[in-house]
């Protein structure tokens, strides 16, 4: 529909051409000629491509770094809207190039491509949360292994000062046992530790050897 006004447009600046030029020449600023058509850049260069496809005018000099346009006007016969659909061949024949079944297996392509994609990160996602759970697993399993280690050091340490206690009153008794000097405590003294009673003993069986 943008170009269905091509062809007077393109009449209207061949008028202007001819009006313009001297035994069938142009030379002059060619957008001087197409603003006063009513053409803007783009348009004029889509009329100028038009009247030379159809064999109306020739651009013998394009009017670029300040020079002038020269341009060979052959015919001002105006342009119909026939000839202006029939010089575009090429787009005609681009829109028309693909068959809806072409088509249909370009988008099958794109859509099987989409689901490789897909797939592939569907994969890639399964893989990485495998993996986030086998680190979860490892983590809680080595928090598993400490909290066991510290409830061992604590049963260690409850066992170590029971030790320490005990061997406190052993050496206690030990002198209590002793007396200091040597001599064994008197008979009456009660000894309620199983070790400074074996001890007790031994330096009793001793003192009746001598």
């Amino acid at each position: 529909m943008a170009r269905t006004n091509l062809h007077q447009l393109a009449s209207r600046l061949l008028a202007g051409l001819a009006d313009s030029s001297d035994n069938g020449a142009f030379e002059g600023k060619l957008r001087d000629v197409a603003g006063e058509a009513g053409l803007n850049s783009v348009r004029t260069a889509e009329a100028v491509k038009l009247l030379e496809e159809l064999g109306r005018i020739e651009v013998v000099q394009r009017g670029r770094r300040g020079r002038d346009t020269v341009i060979t006007i052959f015919s001002t016969e105006p342009v119909k809207l026939e000839d202006a659909e029939a010089s575009l061949p090429s787009r005609q024949n681009k829109r028309g190039s693909f068959t809806y079944d072409e088509i249909g297996r370009a988008l099958v392509e794109r859509l099987l491509e989409l689901a490789r994609d897909d797939g592939l990160r569907s994969a890639q996602v399964e893989a990485f949360d495998a993996e986030a759970r086998a680190l979860r697993d490892r983590i809680a399993e080595l928090e598993r292994d400490v909290e066991s280690a510290n409830a061992r050091e604590e049963d260690l340490r409850i066992r170590l000062r029971a030790a320490e206690e005990s061997l406190k009153r052993s050496e206690e008794n030990l002198r209590r046992a002793v007396g200091g000097g040597g001599v064994a405590p008197q008979q009456g003294e009660p000894v309620s530790d199983d070790d400074s009673k074996a001890v007790l003993d031994i330096l009793r069986s001793r003192a009746q050897a001598k």
